[in-house]
């Protein structure tokens, strides 16, 4: 992961392509400043907005949903799972509704990467050249001479581990 990065996404050539989605993100959050009208700005969750999406439009192209999605990951990572650390109680998880909420969370994720592929995938079949990770990610699979087979399930990953 650290090689396709340092190869891929943050040669200088790319980091000078990343230029204009650096501009907009921040002129965007300068036109929220400006719009508040001289009225409080929570500074941190502008920062925090504009980090995530420069994240989200450097690795997929796009903002898409990946904050909401993102914020419920991190949330349920860091519950307290008890048939985790006592198997034979997980009928307590189950009972409090945590598994539903997990297999929820799952399934939007994996749907939101999936949505994000394919359109990278359709993408490329009407011709249209991108630069972002998962661009990287999808040459990379096609490419066997790396040495290792980059599966579907492990760019989703990538693109999950990228933004927590």
């Amino acid at each position: 992961m650290k090689s396709i990065c340092v190869l891929h996404l943050l040669s200088s050539k790319q980091v000078q392509l990343y230029r204009q989605v650096r501009e907009d993100e921040t002129a965007q959050i300068i036109r929220k400043i400006q719009e508040a009208n001289g009225s409080v700005v929570n500074m941190t969750d502008l920062l925090v907005t504009l980090t995530n999406n420069l994240i989200a439009r450097v690795a997929s192209g796009k903002t898409y949903g990946f904050q909401h999605t993102v914020h419920r990951i991190a949330n349920a990572t860091t519950r307290f799972f008890v048939g985790n650390y006592f198997p034979s109680f997980t009928w307590m998880d189950r009972l409090s509704g945590l598994l539903r909420e997990a297999d929820e969370i799952f399934k939007e994720s994996d749907d939101l990467f999936e949505g994000v592929i394919e359109e990278h995938v359709n993408k490329k079949v009407f011709g249209i050249k991108g630069h972002d990770l998962v661009d990287i990610l999808l040459e990379i699979q096609k490419d066997k001479s790396t040495g290792f087979e980059l599966e579907r399930y492990m760019i989703k990953a990538i693109i999950l581990v990228t933004f927590i």
